[in-house]
């Protein structure tokens, strides 16, 4: 029998409990049934008798201590644990199992500033077909297969586990860096790799140190610069961003080639392919426009501007070869390209209810990230959506075998057997940025953080 002589504040604790149990239900919905019986009747011994129905049992059962297995949940098994608060625990799910964190105001965090973009609410989504009907899950709400119309096989290997649980051992690095203005995208090199960031810094690491190449961009302007990219043998970046930058940077020596076509907007992002000297090149803005030119001789011939989509802004763009691409924007859409981007197909991704920030892909896979924390792959056949992070996700790279994404509060998560797993850095600043290349995997982010492994 329960101690009659425990402290109002465990009486208290077990009627909470005890209030959001099957009892409390039926007790409640008696009192209710019989008090409106005597308010019909007028026998006020039915009111007593509804007062008795509905006090009675709370007290009978904490006096027995029944009251300490009464379920905390209506419908949940009764549980065995002898602490009073065991109705206000969480279960021992992790929180990254709550499916329920899908951002549906399509917008984006825009790179290129210091303070952490406001989160935004949250909306249930479901998993959907790109032909415009939803398509069941596979039973782990996880996960989300998102048919895009083919009938091809599905493969699962990717696609099995929760991901983003118990961080694996840090063995990342903070690097010193001399710059303090924010890093917004990285890109590996021949020998090295380069970042870019606000104020237009260029930076340049030959494998062991950082240095600054270039302190105020193509122009001399500080203008932002937003995206990088390197040629098929990494010696020679492109880098644009603001008022229309761009700029080539090949054997120590800057070119300037802003303002393409007359653009002075915002360039999202760049994509390069072939050799050195001989080189293509693809830019895309917040107007949602493309434009790609061919580079020879020491200047660029470039193309009419296209609109691949809806005019919503390009977030990212990526070539696997000097064919095949891919873009997305921040109106959940990705789309593909088999001819250099002469053209560009629609490919996804319906009722994703999230902006997508980034893009990578090879020739057997597309990965998007978005700011609601999701990861989309794409294996020619099917789109799966996985939920690695709650908070958002900015940059997305593959290897030859690997991948890892990086995003707010100095987030990384590497694929690793199949799964996404949560890497511990030694930072917790936004990263933006992340590549891949040189046997290594260098992430950057705001206020000039560079990491390592």
């Amino acid at each position: 029998m329960a101690d009659s002589s425990a402290s109002g504040s465990g009486f208290f604790a077990y009627y909470r409990q005890y209030a959001r149990s099957g009892v409390h239900a039926a007790s409640a919905a008696a009192l209710t049934a019989i008090g409106l019986w005597a308010s019909f009747t007028g026998n006020r011994s039915f009111i007593l008798l509804a007062i008795a129905v509905y006090v009675l049992p709370p007290i009978f059962l904490y006096l027995t201590g029944e009251g300490e297995r009464v379920p905390s949940v209506v419908g949940e098994d009764a549980s065995t644990d002898d602490d009073p608060d065991r109705g206000n625990a969480r279960t021992d799910e992790t929180h990254d199992s709550d499916d329920s964190h899908d951002r549906s105001d399509g917008q984006v965090d825009r790179p290129g500033t210091d303070a952490t973009a406001e989160r935004r609410t949250t909306n249930k989504s479901t998993s959907v077909d790109t032909s415009g009907t939803a398509s069941a899950t596979d039973g782990n709400d996880d996960e989300e297969r998102i048919d895009d119309g083919t009938d091809e096989p599905v493969s699962t290997s990717d696609d099995s586990d929760r991901d983003g649980d118990e961080p694996t051992e840090p063995d990342w690095t903070e690097i010193d860096t001399p710059t303090d203005r924010s890093l917004l995208d990285v890109v590996a090199a021949r020998e090295g790799a380069y970042a870019v960031g606000e104020g237009g810094v260029v930076l340049v690491s030959d494998g062991d140190e950082w240095m600054v190449a270039l302190d105020d961009g193509p122009t001399a302007n500080a203008n932002v610069l937003r995206g990088v990219d390197a040629t098929d043998n990494g010696e020679t970046i492109w880098f644009a961003g603001d008022s229309g930058v761009l700029g080539r940077y090949a054997d120590g020596t800057l070119t300037d080639h802003s303002a393409p076509k007359d653009r002075t907007s915002t360039w999202e992002d760049v994509a390069v392919t072939g050799e050195s000297g001989d080189e293509r090149l693809y830019l895309v803005n917040g107007s949602g426009e493309l434009l790609h030119g061919s580079y020879g001789e020491g200047t660029v011939s470039w193309e009419d501007i296209e609109k691949p989509g809806s005019g919503s802004s390009i977030s990212s763009i990526r070539f696997v070869d000097d064919d095949l691409g891919y873009l997305c924007d921040t109106n959940q859409s990705v789309y593909e390209t088999t001819d250099g981007g002469e053209s560009f197909e629609r490919i996804g991704i319906e009722d994703a209810n999230a902006a997508f920030t980034d893009i990578a892909a090879s020739a057997t896979e597309t990965l998007v990230t978005a700011d609601d924390g999701s990861l989309f792959r794409h294996d020619g056949a099917v789109w799966t959506r996985r939920r690695p992070a709650e908070e958002a996700l900015s940059a997305v790279a593959l290897g030859d075998e690997a991948g890892f994404t990086a995003g707010d509060g100095g987030a990384v998560y590497e694929r690793t057997d199949g799964d996404w797993k949560s890497v511990e850095t030694p930072v917790a600043i936004d990263l933006r940025g992340i590549a891949v290349g040189n046997g290594k995997v260098v992430a950057v982010g705001a206020e000039g953080t560079i990491v390592e492994r």
